[in-house]
């Protein structure tokens, strides 16, 4: 979800900031980071992308070259809601397993983001795939593999590995070799909005872009984005990045926790450093990518998909299904967000067509443009929130069927996992909520989603990464040290949830049925 200070540290409540002094100190302090970013960037100052250490095992991007640690994942019963088109309301539907392993001082402490699951790497049907995910505030990126079968309330094992570090790592995508689909690296999200990878004596002062982080330990990283200008020279503040390997075209989201978050931004941040969606037309995906073209999406009005005040910018996106009469078009869908309180802010959806055309059969050059944009969703967004709240878009998966769509949402009046239709607008048929509580005294908030399966089917499975705070009304990242009490901590949690106990969306429309027969 948010990036690293993600509610602004110390200087928000849920109304937002709590004095004048703490904008002067806030604004006093961000001026500051900048000068020392500038004068390290001049000095070509660190980056620390790179595999797993030797301390951690010398594991590689694919996770081979080290016998990782044992965890243990506990269970945890979510409850499941189902919503009625109807009433315009939510009931209780039942119960939905789901196993949980909690952050310490040696792993990810509070923030964790972005989980990648490998299906095309699973042993059996019905296991769960190896999955990454990224340790937001430790600058590392983790692997878990080789599950044990799950198995109603009892503890679920997996082996835990360091596999990379990068800065302030959000969400990752396989570049997988085409003939074999073995995983070749992993391009890396990074957004950094304080620029420092660490608070004290830190080894790279840069905002983020989109690193490709190789698997092979005397392989270096490459970076691909931004590459121009001043944006290359600080770097952008990147939460999503996702690809489509038909036309090689890739999506970066260059999106900050305070966006539309009056006064931190303003019509300065929107000149300097604006939030907008970016395309790259990458020269390949089964290998070290290049972007050929780099640009922000317009959409079919020839506006800029950037910031807009009242509705945020794109936070995350997933890449939906081929249209199946023109392999150059698809569909993409874009979680919009604004505001850094977890209360009230500005979220929507929308479900954009896009298409990469050349100028002939074996041509190089290629165009990238949005043929239609539509809202999506807004039994979630729009209806669901008690007036006065928001969901709080994070990020999106689209179910291995294409006619279901997880999205997550890190906002209190909508905190979970919601299930809604591909098609009809994106109808919200279940939310899945208890992701927010597992621990006494914290919020734990969603912080990207990615699955395999579909709801009702057996081998079927959806990864949460979340986030955590102790009062989601002064929601704040406490670092694990000293001078700060254990008492302050919070623990980011790491969730796997079990669809298979799901009913089947499909059988949803002939119990209703049956049901109004009997009335």
């Amino acid at each position: 979800a948010v990036s690293v200070f993600q509610s602004s540290s110390i200087f928000f409540s849920s109304s937002g900031f709590c004095s004048r002094a703490a904008q002067k100190t806030a604004m006093a302090m961000v001026r500051a980071i900048r000068a020392a970013a500038f004068v390290a960037q001049a000095a070509a100052f660190g980056d620390i992308c790179r595999e797993g250490d030797s301390k951690e095992g010398s594991c590689m991007a694919d996770g081979s070259g080290c016998p990782g640690e044992q965890v243990e994942f506990q269970p945890h019963t979510l409850q499941v809601d189902r919503w009625n088109p109807r009433t315009q309301q939510q009931g209780r539907e039942g119960q939905l397993q789901s196993y949980a392993i909690v952050g310490k001082q040696d792993t990810w402490q509070m923030y964790l983001h972005g989980p990648m699951l490998r299906p095309s790497e699973r042993t059996g049907s019905t296991g769960i795939p190896p999955v990454y995910v990224s340790g937001t505030w430790v600058n590392k990126i983790y692997r878990f593999d080789n599950f044990s079968v799950t198995d109603g309330n009892k503890t679920l094992t997996a082996t835990q590995k360091v596999v990379g570090h990068a800065l302030a790592p959000s969400t990752t995508w396989p570049v997988e070799e085409k003939s074999t689909g073995r995983l070749k690296g992993l391009l890396v999200a990074e957004g950094q909005p304080w620029w420092l990878n660490k608070m004290l004596l830190p080894t790279e002062i840069y905002k983020g872009g989109v690193e490709y982080l190789p698997s092979g330990q005397k392989k270096r990283c490459t970076q691909i984005f931004p590459e121009t200008g001043m944006h290359r020279l600080f770097g952008q503040v990147v939460n999503t990045v996702d690809c489509h390997k038909g036309t090689g075209l890739c999506f970066f989201t260059v999106w900050k926790f305070y966006d539309d978050q009056k006064p931190i931004w303003s019509n300065m941040s929107e000149k300097i450093a604006p939030d907008c969606l970016y395309y790259c037309l990458a020269d390949q995906l089964d290998d070290r990518p290049t972007c050929k073209e780099i640009g922000v999406v317009t959409n079919e009005h020839g506006e800029e998909v950037c910031h807009r005040d009242g509705r945020g910018a794109v936070h995350g996106m997933t890449i939906g299904k081929d249209d199946p009469s023109d392999p150059t078009k698809f569909d993409i869908f874009l979680v919009f967000t604004g505001g850094a309180t977890f209360t009230g802010g500005d979220s929507s959806m929308q479900k954009v067509k896009v298409q990469v055309q050349s100028s002939g059969p074996g041509a190089t050059d290629r165009k990238m443009q949005v043929i239609k944009s539509e809202p999506f969703a807004e039994d979630l967004f729009r209806t669901l929130p008690p007036k006065g709240m928001d969901a709080g878009g994070d990020h999106a998966w689209v179910d291995e069927t294409g006619k279901w769509i997880w999205i997550s949402t890190f906002r209190k009046a909508a905190a979970g996992v919601h299930m809604v239709s591909y098609e009809q607008g994106g109808e919200l048929v279940y939310s899945v909520s208890g992701i927010d509580n597992y621990l006494p005294n914290q919020y734990a908030y969603s912080a990207g989603i990615h699955g395999v399966g579909t709801a009702g089917k057996p081998g079927s499975y959806l990864a949460v990464a979340t986030s955590a705070c102790h009062d989601f009304k002064a929601c704040a990242p406490i670092p694990w040290t000293f001078p700060v009490p254990k008492s302050m901590w919070a623990a980011g949690i790491f969730y796997i949830l079990d669809l298979s106990s799901l009913q089947k969306p499909e059988e949803l429309a002939s119990s209703d049925a049956d049901a109004a027969v009997l009335v």
